[in-house]
């Protein structure tokens, strides 16, 4: 009779403990609309919470949704996350397409609907929409015990930065019990940070035509992102129902003459997108093209509108929904225009989900956007993190994991 009381009692969960977790990058950049790599996003969900476990969502009239915030949440910090959000000049105010306005009432925010949402309910479970409270707080990312979800069963996190191997050795000697971002054996875990390539729309056919049939999406995988990733082939990632097959290769279309000159812009502070873009431009130099190098900030290679010769490497994290992924890439191709009549036909299908992934299909070669690869959250815990779960992103829960008894 005492033996399976003694075994139960051992796999409880205990609160406690600090939490040491390393990323593997150069820098953290926790905003809300710029944490879409796997090391950010995870550093924004220590202190931030997406909307979808903020809010409940309703519907108390057509043509209406109600966020009514949760026991501990502001008002107004959901109708900052949404200003946020519709105010931002990078693709995921795609996210609040078919809102019309909202205001304040005695229940929450009342959204005013203005056609069809991109799958609203799942698309504030995205990291743009991130708010206070989060499961931790202040500098010294203490367990928040007035959380919505409930306090966390670890008293703390800390956050610390390192290359590869620095990560593993901290690891080894015990002083990381957690490592976020080094490379890591694939896992059934979402992978929806994507890399894409937007083009102007003159530069086609022969330019989609030149990359295609020389750029190997599976050497842009082996060479320069760190596993869990994966070539993507088709606008939505294997995640979400798209497919993994790769495409037919074109024939390779004759050199330009006289030849073209391009640049390439891309997020200085990402080696990942350095190298493809010096990749790019080796393979599109015999075809007849003169590209430069841009690299630039973050913030510029989301709001600058590109120029005419201008190609665009950008890396984004897709909600976990293929609607609303759909528009975040509609939107990143400069194709707002096409949303609303997408998003009609989507919510008139009986199966929303599988009508966005065969529009994504069709809409592959109409739009100037070239998918180049996928990538997932490498995750490495140490035997004592219990109960490691990861949530619609792929993104580890660290609110809900506790330390093994010592």
């Amino acid at each position: 009779m005492l033996a399976p009381t003694s075994a139960l009692a051992g796999g409880r969960a205990r609160f406690g403990g600090t939490l040491p977790v390393v990323l593997v990058t150069k820098k953290i950049d926790a905003r809300p609309l710029f944490a879409d790599s796997p090391t950010d996003a995870v550093a924004l969900s220590v202190t931030h919470t997406p909307l979808c476990q903020l809010v409940t969502l309703s519907a108390p009239a057509p043509g209406t949704l109600r966020l009514s915030p949760r026991s501990g949440v502001s008002t107004d910090e959901v109708a900052d996350a949404l200003t946020r959000v519709s105010q931002a000049a990078g693709p995921y105010r795609a996210l609040l397409s078919g809102v019309a306005s909202w205001k304040k009432s005695p229940g929450g925010l009342e959204l005013t609907l203005s056609g069809p949402t991109a799958d609203l309910p799942r698309a504030l479970c995205h990291p743009s929409f991130s708010a206070h409270p989060g499961p931790f707080q202040g500098a010294r990312t203490e367990a928040n015990p007035t959380h919505p979800a409930g306090r966390p069963f670890l008293d703390a996190v800390t956050l610390a930065t390192a290359d590869a191997r620095a990560a593993e050795r901290l690891f080894a000697q015990r002083k990381a019990s957690l490592v976020v971002g080094a490379p890591t054996p694939a896992d059934d875990a979402p992978q929806l940070f994507v890399t894409v390539l937007v083009f102007p729309p003159a530069l086609a056919p022969h330019l989609p035509a030149a990359l295609e049939s020389t750029v190997d999406r599976e050497d842009l995988v082996r060479f320069f992102l760190p596993p869990p990733s994966a070539p993507l082939p088709g606008l939505l990632p294997p995640s979400l129902g798209g497919s993994a097959d790769p495409p037919p290769r074109p024939a390779r279309p004759s050199p330009l003459t006289p030849a073209r000159e391009v640049a390439v812009t891309f997020d200085a502070g990402s080696d990942v997108e350095r190298a493809i873009a010096e990749r790019l431009q080796v393979k599109l130099q015999p075809l007849g093209y003169r590209v430069a190098l841009r690299p630039s900030s973050r913030e510029e290679v989301r709001a600058r509108p590109p120029a005419s010769n201008e190609l665009t490497l950008q890396s984004l994290l897709l909600p976990p929904s293929p609607p609303a992924a759909l528009a975040v890439l509609l939107e990143a191709a400069g194709q707002r225009a096409r949303l609303p009549q997408v998003l009609s036909t989507i919510a008139a299908a009986p199966e929303p989900d599988a009508r966005a992934r065969e529009l994504a299909q069709e809409l592959l070669p109409q739009v100037p956007l070239l998918p180049l690869a996928t990538r997932g959250v490498g995750v490495t815990a140490a035997r004592d993190v219990q109960h490691l779960s990861r949530d619609a992103s792929g993104l580890p829960r660290l609110d809900e994991l506790f330390l093994a008894p010592e």
